[in-house]
């Protein structure tokens, strides 16, 4: 979702805007060089801005920019020392407008900028781009997905997933008559290549809902302000289409790790709408948000509490590595002594995707034992059975994605 690659004069202005409304809500906290550094954009932009699209498009926006600046240049008395030219407060100050005539202060400015919404689009360049983001997440084809009873393995995973998301659509009489109400947001959280991903969908399935699928690297962008728009918008987009929605968000915890001293203002925006989004998921119906993370102790802790359900998606059992091995190597031929059961004893402490990956290894290894018995005879012959030598040749080179230090790590999250 790479919307923001490129940079115009109405961008800029909306830049100004934002900042100037970060200096007016800090009021005395406001430094000089915080006001210089703003105003020297301000400057800039409005010196830059063609003068042929003062009459179209961007005159509203210089209006509210030269008011604002106006305004925020009251928090300091000594305009030298803002190193501003004072003509240039005086000429921005003195325009006609009728803006200047109704805005009073910056609290009508900023409520007026919000709600002007005939406005909005037209002075913001990045909302079709936005839009087509939004819309390019949600998976269409979702009759391609797998359904729960497709997933091997995962029992408990399953069962709280499926009355999370799934009992609530089945069984709305019940939600309805009694106290109990359905979780809004659910976190998945387990080791990588567990099937996280692959269960959110499987229960979007069931339930047909409109599923969006997104990384957290989806909604971060370089230019201010964008991040919190998208997040915004996202869940408007959501609650606008009046359906049974599922919001999935993977990798949630680069985009709400534990909050530091060192942490950029950007970032803090970003969390805190998230944050106010997920809240307001709380009066709406049908709608869902399932994040997953394979490292739930560097969540925030506002995050953490936010999610009423957190489900722990682990590695599978023994029973369901033979499920997914007899899936996988179900065209191997394989030699008596490679059952399923050897196989699954063997590959303790593999993921569902080392098991996807490992099946794949076999299955090359076999094809190379052929491609070189090709090559010598010119000669087409059967593929040798996979035999324990091949197994064990295979496993000698293959490097599972858990360790044991990473699994402690995760039952010593668990007994917290």
């Amino acid at each position: 979702m790479d919307y923001c690659n490129f940079i115009n004069p109405t961008h800029k202005l909306l830049e100004c805007r934002d900042k100037l409304r970060e200096l007016a809500q800090r009021g005395a906290d406001t430094s000089i060089e915080d006001l210089k550094n703003v105003y020297d954009l301000v400057v800039q932009t409005l010196h830059d801005i063609p003068q042929s699209d003062g009459e179209n498009k961007s005159i509203r926006s210089l209006t509210l920019i030269s008011h604002m600046l106006s305004k925020a240049a009251q928090f300091e008395a000594n305009r030298e020392n803002l190193g501003l030219p004072s003509d240039l407060i005086e000429n921005v100050s003195s325009k006609p407008s009728q803006l200047h005539e109704n805005y009073q202060n910056m609290e009508e400015v900023n409520t007026a900028c919000q709600s002007d919404s005939s406005h909005k689009d037209k002075f913001d360049d990045f909302a079709e781009a936005r839009r087509n983001a939004i819309e390019s997440t949600i998976v269409r084809d979702i009759e391609s997905l797998p359904v729960l009873t497709d997933i091997a393995g995962l029992t408990e995973a399953k069962n709280a997933l499926s009355e999370a998301l799934v009992d609530p659509i089945l069984y709305p009489e019940w939600f309805s008559e009694t106290d109990l109400k359905p979780w809004k947001s659910v976190l998945l959280y387990g080791p990588p290549g567990t099937g996280k991903t692959v269960l959110c969908h499987a229960a979007a399935r069931e339930i047909e809902a409109t599923l969006y699928q997104i990384s957290s690297s989806d909604l971060i962008s370089s230019w201010s302000g964008q991040s919190e728009k998208l997040i915004r918008e996202l869940f408007d987009h959501a609650i606008k289409l009046n359906k049974v929605t599922v919001i999935f968000i993977d990798e949630i915890d680069s985009l709400c790790r534990v909050r530091c001293s060192t942490e950029d203002d950007s970032n803090r925006r970003v969390k805190t709408e998230l944050l106010v989004q997920i809240s307001k998921l709380q009066k709406t119906t049908g709608i869902m948000l399932v994040c997953a993370t394979n490292c739930p102790w560097d969540l925030d802790p506002a995050f953490l509490r936010r999610f009423e359900k957190k489900i722990y998606v682990g590695l599978p059992s023994t029973s369901a590595r033979i499920s997914i091995l007899r899936k996988r190597l179900n065209n191997t031929t394989r030699t008596p002594a490679v059952s399923y059961e050897w196989l699954a004893a063997k590959t303790e402490g593999f993921s569902g995707d080392d098991l996807r990956r490992f099946s794949s290894e076999i299955a090359y290894a076999q094809f190379r034992q052929y491609k070189e018995r090709k090559i010598l005879t010119k000669e087409n012959a059967p593929c040798n059975p996979v035999s324990i030598g091949l197994i064990e040749t295979v496993l000698a080179k293959f490097v599972r994605s858990v360790d044991e230090q990473q699994l402690s790590k995760f039952h010593e999250y668990m007994n917290k």
